[in-house]
């Protein structure tokens, strides 16, 4: 008799990285991948990668909707969450990061899941002391609500795994890059059609991880026996704001700005786009929380960890924004 399959749920499915991961795990000829999606939500992408899907219905805001909707759950991965760095209503970053990732944990508890996995970012470690900083460094203060929110989110979870022994790890992806990427943060598709008129903090460092690389990584997180209660710092690809949009320049044949704009110069710009905004629920040009973080200088970690412990190695950042551009050409303007 066949041995029955491991069902993993995985919230934030329908999202840029939650389908990545999503066709990674339909590999895996020992689980049964389950999406939860929100009601009403387009199943249609989904669909198409695969019949093997299955769906359920769940909202990471609405505590009662998640134990039916995990229900028989081996392992899940929490893939929901606010990726922004600007909303109308700050208190949106913690409903959905910090109170909708409890909600997923309590869940997890509920169902008995044996692997849960929490996808967050380097940024929820803050601006640590020292650079690069690794897992066990400790946190410095949060430039961003998105930042604050998803290390409030994380430390929920430590502290569910230490009183309660939630089977928790986490995964922290630096800035991801690659097709189908709808969300403007990573300003791939304003660079490739000319419309950056010039650079903020051009001379920040930023880490990036390619999006098969980061599904890889969770899918490893997910999968091997000595994970739980570890976190993993993924992706090595450093780049300055400069080499990063020369870079999609390059590739693009497009021209990058030259000029770059002091964080300081800008702020009391940002502060006036950001009470417009707040009015007429546009998002700014130039997110506040946008020059907050660049303000604060680069962002480096180790990947080491990473690298010998789920045995990860990483897709050049050349790579990555090819395959970017291709699918922003494809696609055409918006």
């Amino acid at each position: 008799m066949p041995k029955p399959k491991r069902i993993v749920t995985v919230t934030g499915a329908a999202g840029f990285v939650g389908r990545a991961l999503v066709t990674r795990l339909l590999k895996e000829p020992s689980l049964q991948v389950r999406c939860m999606l929100r009601a009403g939500s387009d199943r249609e992408q989904l669909q198409s990668i695969s019949d093997r899907l299955t769906f359920c219905e769940g909202d990471i805001t609405q505590p009662d909707s998640l134990v039916p909707a995990m229900k028989d759950s081996w392992g899940v991965v929490n893939l929901a969450g606010y990726r922004e760095f600007w909303a109308r209503d700050r208190e949106q970053f913690y409903a959905i990061n910090q109170h909708g990732a409890e909600n997923v944990f309590e869940a997890c508890l509920a169902v008995g899941a044996e692997k849960v996995v929490q996808v967050s970012t380097p940024l929820a470690f803050g601006v640590p002391k020292n650079l690069p900083f690794n897992e066990e460094s400790a946190p410095g203060a949060h430039p961003s609500d998105y930042a604050r929110s998803k290390y409030l989110g994380d430390a929920a979870g430590w502290a569910m795994h230490r009183e309660r022994d939630l089977p928790l790890t986490v995964v922290h992806l630096a800035a991801v890059i690659g097709a189908g990427d709808d969300k403007s943060t990573m300003e791939v598709r304003r660079a490739v059609e000319q419309q950056l008129p010039a650079l903020v903090g051009a001379d920040t460092t930023y880490t990036y991880v390619y999006l098969q690389d980061a599904a890889e990584a969770i899918a490893r997180a997910l999968l091997s026996p000595d994970t739980v209660g570890r976190r993993f710092l993924i992706g090595d690809e450093r780049a300055t704001t400069r080499e990063y949009f020369q870079l999609i320049g390059d590739i693009a044949g497009v021209r990058t700005p030259d000029i770059n704009i002091p964080e300081r110069w800008l702020m009391p710009t940002a502060r006036v786009m950001e009470w417009v905004s707040r009015r007429t629920g546009k998002r700014p040009a130039i997110p506040l929380d946008v020059i907050k973080t660049t303000a604060a200088g680069s962002l480096l970690f180790s990947a080491e960890l990473s690298k010998q412990s789920l045995a990860m190695e990483y897709t050049p950042l050349r790579e990555a924004l090819t395959e970017a551009v291709a699918d922003i050409r494809a696609t055409g303007t918006r």
